[in-house]
């Protein structure tokens, strides 16, 4: 009996043991694995290195080519001068392309701090402070003694990954330049030789990437020989640094590390010169004007379009488009010029040629930037009213078939779309569409405030006696074109019911110069001259009831989609909503009127005429009237019977 529940025993032991071996080989692996590393002074990495940083990366250090290998949890360096990191220990990131990290050789037992900028997915740049020694600490050792000692404001290293992507080259440079260049180390004059050149154009549609990756570069030599020596470069990436906007290249023709890698820097407060490294080192390069080797750009232009059909003589004129930063638009029969600044010192421009008409829609050949080679874009444009051109344009192609570029496909197609604008340069005013005197109530992110217009006084106002003071908009003048906005408005008045208050200035004085209806809102334009942020402003506004009207202003001069009555706040593209009743007094002669601009082509039938008697024209006037009263009796006639 116990000899059976022995065997059982030992039967049930070893069919769990072997049943486990797996679980238990891990363990025994674990601890064996645990007591080497920490008998020669390995530890296991508690940080993971990102990703974006993995990969083999080529460096120039102290004159010396370095190639760093990072994985998910050391950095290891192949080089005379290079420094073997080890593991990674600690990390902080920021923002997702700045990483400081601790490292530690247990070879060597050096600890180092490391910080490491993402440029772009093929450049990088580090800074580390060199070893530390745990001996100075002890041996915990915190990120803020490790870090103490380095200077993160010297000269960074550039690393360039060896097995690199290429990307789009639009953003870094382009157009067809011919330029001169100087070489700061060997001259101190430019050479121009007509054999330079640079052609960095943009193939829309094309089925091969890499054709928008690159671009070439042709040196002249001014030895006095002909020689023209052509590179092509492969764009790597750009990035900004303040005004510095760099951008990373490689020579594809160039099987040397060291001479495949440069980098290039522009300013924004200087599109004429380019700054080029003569090493793979960014650092390098502070401003064009003394870069190692100095670029002078001169455009060229390539290509021209003869026009094959006319725009409508009422789009023709000075105009300015709220869809592209306010630029500055020039149409005549058969050109559109666009020009504006994507910042305070830069200047853009574009050329289209009117090409091919059908109904709204016309193909416009595109002239590109600085002489690249021309594209086609079709727009699509609303009959113009007051001084107003809505309309849509297309996605670029390199296909000049109208039945290609004008496709509905090509046009914005979501859900939820509006039509661009074109403002008139020098607006005429037209009748508001809401008219009258009305007090309201305002909430917003920059409401309207009492300010005097156009500066000091000449002379102090009049001291009143105000009892009460409301916010007022009025649209009271003869031809009911002017909006005035006053945030403080007294509406007292005297014994015999007139205002007291008749010397002030409104805060604000508008005009009208355009309003239509789209996706079932009413939208207005008005132009104020002393406005310092923007002359244009686009309102939203409803009558709500009989007297009541809410509007919105917006931002700028561009009408935002989301934008309606109620909105307030720059998320909708408003910076204020007013609610809006209306109180005509018995002496202000100001009626109210509304128009929801439903058809915005339609003329004015509501304004007002003033029929003067006069002894010398009394037949005459007499006739009118009479002609007047016999159409009014026969209206009446026809529609009681």
């Amino acid at each position: 009996m116990i000899f059976s529940e022995k065997m059982h025993f030992n039967s049930v032991f070893s069919g769990l043991f072997f049943s486990n071996i797996h679980i238990i080989f891990i363990i025994i692996f674990g601890c064996f694995r645990f007591v080497v590393l920490q008998q020669y002074g390995y530890e296991e990495p508690p940080c993971s290195i990102p990703f974006q940083l993995h990969g083999e990366w080529y460096s120039k250090e102290t004159g010396d080519d370095i190639l760093t290998n990072i994985d998910r949890d050391s950095i290891r360096a192949h080089g005379k001068a290079s420094a073997d990191y080890g593991f990674c220990r600690r990390m902080i990131g920021y923002n997702n392309d700045n990483f400081t990290l601790h490292f530690h050789n247990p070879e060597s037992n050096c600890h180092f701090c490391v910080r490491i900028l993402i440029r772009t997915l093929n450049v990088l740049e580090k800074i580390d402070g060199g070893c530390v020694n745990p001996d100075r600490f002890g041996n915990s050792l915190s990120m803020e003694q490790i870090c103490r000692n380095v200077d993160f404001s010297k000269e960074l290293t550039t690393m360039f990954a060896t097995n690199h992507q290429g990307k789009n080259c639009k953003s870094s440079i382009e157009g067809v330049y011919g330029f001169g260049y100087r070489l700061s180390h060997l001259t101190a004059t430019d050479c121009h030789n007509p054999g330079s050149k640079i052609f960095a154009c943009q193939r829309p549609g094309n089925q091969f990437s890499i054709v928008n990756q690159q671009f070439d570069m042709s040196y002249g030599s001014c030895s006095g020989d002909k020689e023209i020596r052509e590179i092509q470069y492969k764009c790597l990436g750009d990035w900004y640094i303040g005004k510095n906007h760099y951008f990373a290249v490689v020579n594809t023709r160039e099987s040397r590390l060291s001479e495949a890698f440069r980098c290039f820097l522009t300013n924004r407060d200087d599109s004429t010169h380019i700054g080029a490294s003569i090493t793979p080192e960014c650092s390098v390069l502070h401003s064009p004007q003394d870069a190692p080797e100095r670029i002078t750009l001169e455009p060229v232009k390539v290509e021209t379009v003869v026009p094959r059909c006319t725009l409508p003589e009422s789009m023709r004129g000075d105009w300015l488009n709220t869809a592209n930063l306010d630029a500055q638009v020039k149409i005549n029969s058969t050109h559109m010029e666009e020009k504006w600044k994507p910042d305070t010192t830069t200047v853009k421009e574009e050329v289209y040629v009117c090409y091919e008409k059908r109904g709204t829609r016309y193909v416009m050949a595109r002239m590109g930037i600085n002489g690249c080679q021309k594209d086609y874009v079709c727009f699509d444009f609303v009959h113009p009213h007051h001084n107003i051109i809505r309309y849509r344009k297309g996605q670029a192609m390199s296909s000049e078939r109208f039945a290609t570029v004008c496709a509905w496909a090509n046009f914005d197609n979501s859900e939820e779309w509006m039509y661009d604008l074109l403002l008139a340069a020098k607006p005429v005013a037209i009748r508001c569409p809401v008219a009258g005197k009305f007090r309201f109530s305002q909430k917003g992110e920059i409401p309207f405030e009492t300010r005097i217009r156009g500066g000091v006084t000449q002379s102090p106002r009049d001291g009143i006696n105000c009892k009460e003071k409301i916010s007022d908009l009025s649209v009271c003048d003869t031809d009911q074109k002017n909006m005035e906005i006053d945030a403080e408005y007294c509406i007292s008045v005297d014994h015999r019911g007139t205002q007291i208050d008749y010397t002030s200035d409104p805060d604000h004085r508008l005009k009208c110069i355009g309003f239509w209806k789209e996706n079932l809102r009413s939208y207005l334009i008005t132009y104020d001259i002393l406005d310092a942020y923007s002359k244009y402003r686009c309102w939203v506004y409803q009558r709500s009831d009989l007297n009541r009207v809410l509007m919105s202003m917006s931002v700028g001069a561009f009408c935002h989609i989301k934008q309606d009555v109620r909105s307030w706040n720059s998320s909708e593209g408003a910076q204020v909503s007013l609610d809006m009743i209306e109180y005509e007094r018995e002496h202000d002669e100001c009626p109210m009127y509304y128009d929801d601009g439903a058809n915005p082509y339609i003329e004015n039938r509501d304004s007002a005429i003033v029929l003067r008697y006069t002894a010398s024209s009394g037949l005459q006037h007499r006739s009118c009237i009479f002609l007047i009263s016999a159409s009014f009796i026969s209206f009446l006639y026809l529609h009681s019977s």
